[in-house]
């Protein structure tokens, strides 16, 4: 079975001939594995078939990684974006950022995060180790209407920037 073009994951890598091997770890994301809940359906008086996810086996432990693999796919299939030219910029505090920083360097993208000031170090210093530029608002004088005049400044100084918007 030859790989499928487009989206890959998963079933794109199942064959019955030779290894099965993702050759870039976003083949891995959103193929999460699912499990029946038998025993609490039970337990419960649950009279229909109870599936839960589990998330954790998504490559960065989160289901974002999914949105951001979206959030990016759907910028490149309506010509919007183009890897090592477009600069993607983003609002962010969470793992939706972590996982388009993830993405797009997988894809080889640019990715600047704008960020409350407030934002734990931690996430801030994970971003600038996957090559994300990190810039810190403080949203406490001008909130989020800050952190988007940022967006817009951005995108006015620099050529090629497109915003990743998944608040609207």
């Amino acid at each position: 079975m030859e790989l499928q073009e487009g989206r890959k994951g998963i079933p794109s890598l199942l064959s019955s001939q030779g290894e099965c091997i993702a050759s870039n770890i976003t083949q891995l994301i959103g193929w999460t594995p699912l499990i029946e809940l038998k025993n609490i359906a039970k337990k419960d008086g649950i009279d229909a078939r109870l599936i839960a996810k589990i998330e954790p086996y998504q490559p960065l432990s989160s289901v974002k990684d999914r949105s951001a693999l979206r959030l990016i796919e759907d910028a490149e299939e309506k010509g919007l974006i183009s890897p090592g030219i477009t600069t993607l910029v983003a609002v962010t505090s969470g793992n939706l950022g972590i996982g388009v920083a993830f993405v797009a360097a997988q894809k080889g993208y640019k990715f600047i995060a704008v960020m409350p000031a407030k934002v734990g170090i931690d996430k801030q210093t994970l971003l600038r180790y996957m090559g994300v530029e990190v810039i810190l608002v403080d949203a406490a004088k001008n909130g989020f209407k800050g952190l988007l005049d940022r967006v817009e400044q951005l995108k006015e100084e620099m050529e090629n920037v497109i915003c990743c918007r998944s608040v609207h």
